[in-house]
């Protein structure tokens, strides 16, 4: 599904429930062959996402556009979200990161690093504006810059209380009760430069 609008939204499912041994995981994926669930790969030449050496990609090949994969069920409340995530190819400036309390294709929450070593931190709204919780793209010393610099990103999301972390650091907490629950996704942008390439891997979602 695309939505034209500032950036064009991919809509990409995928689920998988399976190998969980913990007792407080509600959700993992390494992407190893046989072991993964259902997801929905879908692409065209703007944009694809594909399991590689047991790591997700997306690829996107146009400018101003945003692609994520998203897991349609289950759905969380409470919980703590973390990924391993690593730019391969494509400007610095361009982004990557996770959407959370997902109601739809333009209702989320979104944290976003770059290459260059910044965040944001921001609600997408139904009327497709976007309410930032940071006045812009912020440089941060706990985001590793560059191609190949893998970041765990880890999202805290309990009662309208989000925290976010990024290599085991407090980059950001807000309060916001906007959504109180929903889907999670993992996505990739670009902004001028059309080329960007994002491997995801180690997903894992707990109880708070």
């Amino acid at each position: 599904m695309r939505i034209s609008i500032i950036l064009l939204l991919l809509l990409v499912g995928c689920s998988r429930l399976g190998g969980v041994a913990d007792a407080n995981v509600l959700f993992q994926d390494q992407f190893v062959p046989g072991e993964m669930g259902p997801w929905l790969l879908e692409g065209d030449a703007l944009g694809r996402t594909s399991v590689v050496n047991e790591q997700l990609l997306l690829d996107l090949n146009a400018a101003n556009i945003m692609q994520f994969v998203t897991l349609p069920q289950p759905t969380f409340t409470d919980f703590v979200l973390e990924v391993d995530a690593r730019p391969l190819k494509g400007d610095p400036a361009n982004s990557y990161g996770v959407l959370f309390r997902m109601q739809d294709t333009a209702r989320f929450y979104r944290f976003e690093l770059t290459g260059s070593g910044t965040y944001i931190f921001e609600r997408r709204n139904g009327d497709g504006t976007w309410t930032r919780f940071v006045d812009d793209w912020t440089e941060h010393p706990a985001i590793k810059p560059g191609p190949n610099a893998v970041n765990r990103i880890r999202i805290e999301a309990v009662g309208p209380l989000l925290t976010a972390y990024v290599n085991d650091t407090l980059v950001q907490q807000v309060t916001d009760a906007t959504y109180a629950a929903g889907q999670i996704a993992l996505d990739a942008g670009t902004f001028g430069d059309p080329t960007m390439q994002v491997a995801f891997d180690n997903v894992v979602v707990r109880e708070p």
